[in-house]
């Protein structure tokens, strides 16, 4: 069975910049970031260390060697960055973050000198920076290449032809001619027989007169793993080669040669066991790996799902009355939509739950809305702590001829919401006699993530809309949904069901799991990674963005050759904010122009109005990712300034000006001509209507949340489209960590 215990390769990212109008040089460090009690014993330590680097017998490339510096915990902030003293002036370079410190590239004859600057430097940013290493060493003494038990590493690798299998990761120089000594070795060793490549280039192709495609295996010299390596290390010091080890004395021979940076063992892939049984075993509770969903709905009578409860809320609504089959129902694919629908592409993601029994069958007496609206606001306010995302499969019936204003259910469940920071998951509802044209409350709740059905294809993978599944927009011509679902499913019982209830019950289970696994969680960033995980580049009714499983990836994890960063920040109005200096990977510039994919989506948490009738939303974010032109002038990748320029009408109309969600994708096929090395976003809050508030002008408005959520995807044709992740690592330094929770990022992942 499934859990999070899974290792994430490349997590999404959260960019610890903060916004700024226009870049500036900061102060620098003076005496007081000094730490005096620590100076004097650095000063000796880190100065004896460098000397016997100086006099260490190690491999080098090109008179060169990497070393690690290790911060102290309290000094491991863009603030202490040490290039002031590694850098160009002491034959050193600053080249990646590594757990806990740096990796730098140094040349041996330089040790000295840097020991005696180190010893004896009077300049305060020297200093400081002095105070706040702990220590600098070899990387093949550190942990991250050094001290690996190579039997070990042989043990676990699959084996090939007398030989085991393996990835390495090239040690990362970025001087050519020491990435040309180490293409030299691996050569040497490739012909020494220590190691062999792989022929692991496949392609797909088709015959002039057939209509099948065939699967080719390329095993020309220049195809194999080996020699595609070095030659796109010679462009990228971030590169990985496969390839077959004769012994574990090989591997230990690449690393006291300073070849390679890190080495993983390959393992066999297998098939997953698809069980023939319709009704899956129950899952065993694990609270560490199983988030919580609070289930709004008709309770829960399955005996067999009892272990999974994680609290129950009183209920609302007698036994009698209550929706007990379809609580049943929707708790089961919350729990294990996946292991109940084994022919369609669901995430295998388990989930406890929270039973809140609180809808009753069609023909009974149900809670009235009010009452519904305290009771939720009850329960949530109680679980909110531990229960993040919350299920609410039900519908308050609309007529097709009622004004599309924004109903009270959702608009009360909108400020639940926010009041207690949790995300709802709400059905936008089906198609009855009286209603087959709009969406039902609370799905036009602005802080739900509203979900649509869609069919499956012949192949398990999202289809066409849902039949039955209604369609948006919402009032004020709100997104809705944002995103869409299987809604044809298998649940308890084995039959087939058919709804966007449905569907919604497997998206609050990802939702979930989203929340669970990101360091700084809020609603609006689980929405904006679910949208950016989903698979359309343009708003439909039906479909909303479309299903967030693209590529079958996780929402916190990054697509093969696309990197993303995540944050959030409080944007005062009438200001421009900047997120300047976001570097542009050399992945995604091909003959000298921008070329890839991009997408930046927005979420703000809205200053709207009580009355919830026209201009709900009192304020709108409006945003920008930028570039520069070979003129200097700045210029839009994604996104549009239009939205202030046109004719408010036109611009509500054919623009959406004022949804909170913000979603721009650009495919930059043909390419951008560009000057400069970065890229920059933009933000600004408009409010409007400040007289209902009591406000006067802009310095009026709180400030207001937005997440954002930036993608850059190489082009499909880039042959190193799977290092921009890398490329953008190193570059950012710093700037950047882990979004996910216990990932530490590794650029040579």
């Amino acid at each position: 069975m499934a859990t999070d215990a899974r290792p994430v390769l490349n997590p999404v990212l959260t960019l610890k910049a903060d916004s700024r109008p226009r870049s500036v040089t900061g102060g620098g460090l003076n005496e007081s970031h000094i730490r005096t009690e620590r100076l004097a014993p650095q000063r000796a330590r880190l100065a004896k260390q460098l000397r016997d680097l100086a006099d260490t017998n190690v491999s080098l490339h090109a008179g060169l060697m990497l070393i690690v510096i290790e911060m102290f915990a309290d000094s491991y902030a863009p603030t202490y960055t040490p290039s002031v003293i590694f850098n160009d002036r002491h034959n050193a370079q600053l080249i990646a973050p590594v757990p806990s410190g740096y990796l730098v590239q140094l040349r041996q004859n330089a040790c000295q000198d840097l020991a005696s600057y180190i010893e004896s430097t009077n300049r305060a940013e020297a200093r400081a920076i002095i105070s706040r290493i702990k220590s600098v060493e070899s990387m093949f003494v550190s942990p991250l290449a050094g001290g690996q038990d190579f039997n070990a590493l042989w043990n676990a690798a699959a084996t090939r032809e007398d030989g085991r299998i393996f990835t390495a990761w090239l040690a990362p120089f970025f001087d050519v001619m020491a990435r040309d000594s180490i293409t030299q070795f691996i050569n040497a060793s490739q012909r020494e027989g220590r190691i062999r490549p792989l022929p692991n280039l496949i392609s797909i192709t088709r015959e002039a007169g057939s209509n099948a495609d065939q699967l080719q295996i390329q095993t020309a010299a220049t195809s194999l793993s080996i020699a595609r390596s070095t030659r796109a290390y010679r462009q990228a010091p971030f590169t990985p080669v496969e390839f077959v080890a004769s012994d574990a004395e090989a591997l230990r021979q690449l690393v006291i040669a300073g070849a390679v940076f890190r080495i993983d063992p390959v393992r066999p892939v297998t098939a997953a066991v698809v069980p023939r049984a319709p009704d899956p075993e129950r899952p065993v509770p694990n609270e560490q790996w199983q988030p919580i969903v609070g289930i709004v709905d008709g309770g829960l009578f399955a005996q067999s799902y009892e272990p999974m409860v994680a609290w129950r809320a009183p209920s609302l609504v007698a036994d009698v009355a209550a929706n007990r089959k379809h609580g049943n129902q929707i708790t089961s694919l919350v729990v294990q939509g996946s292991a109940w629908n084994t022919h369609l592409s669901i995430p295998d993601l388990v989930c406890r739950v929270g039973i809140a029994q609180s809808i009753a069958r069609e023909d009974a007496a149900g809670a009235t809305s009010e009452a519904l609206e305290s009771y939720l606001r009850a329960v949530i306010g109680r679980h909110c702590g531990d229960t993040k995302v919350w299920n609410m499969s039900f519908s308050e019936p609309v007529h097709g001829d009622r004004p599309l204003f924004m109903s009270r259910l959702g608009h009360r469940l909108r400020q639940i919401a926010r009041d207690y920071g949790v995300l709802p998951v709400v059905a936008i509802g089906n198609h009855a006699p009286e209603n087959s044209a709009r969406l039902c409350p609370p799905a036009d709740c602005e802080a739900a993530l509203t979900v649509a059905g869609r069919q499956s294809n012949a192949d398990g993978e999202p289809g066409l809309p849902c039949i039955v599944s209604l369609p948006g927009p919402g009032p004020e011509g709100l997104f809705k949904p944002e995103i869409s679902w299987f809604s044809t499913l298998r649940g308890l019982g084995g039959e087939m069901l058919v709804g966007s209830s449905y569907a919604t019950a497997i998206t609050s289970a990802l939702a979930a799991h989203t929340f669970h696994n990101l360091k700084e969680p809020t609603p609006d960033l689980v929405r904006a990674l679910l949208i950016d995980a989903s698979e359309r580049d343009s708003f439909d009714h039906r479909l909303g963005w479309g299903t967030p499983h693209q590529d079958q990836r996780l929402p916190w994890v990054c697509a093969e050759g696309s990197v993303t960063l995540a944050w959030t920040a409080h944007l005062a109005a009438g200001f421009w904010h900047y997120w300047d200096d976001i570097p542009i990977p050399p992945e995604f510039v091909n003959d000298g122009k921008l070329r890839g994919r991009v997408a930046l989506t927005a979420i703000l948490n809205p200053l709207v109005s009580e009355l919830g009738m026209a201009n709900y939303f009192a304020t709108r974010v409006q945003v920008a990712l930028q570039y520069w032109t070979p003129g200097g002038k700045v210029a839009n990748l994604a996104g549009s300034m239009r939205e202030d320029q046109a004719a408010e009408l036109e611009a509500r109309a054919s623009l959406a000006k004022w949804n909170p969600v913000r979603h721009h994708v650009n495919y930059v096929a043909r390419g951008r001509a560009f000057s400069g090395t970065t890229l920059r976003v933009c933000a600004r809050i408009f409010p409007r209507d400040l007289y209902q508030f009591g406000y006067v002008r802009n310095e009026d408005v709180p400030p207001s949340e937005v997440a954002f959520v930036l993608t850059l995807s190489a082009p499909e044709d880039s042959p190193n489209r799977a290092s921009i992740y890398n490329s953008l690592v190193a570059r950012l330094g710093n700037y950047v960590e882990s979004a996910v929770n216990d990932i530490d990022i590794d650029i040579d992942q």
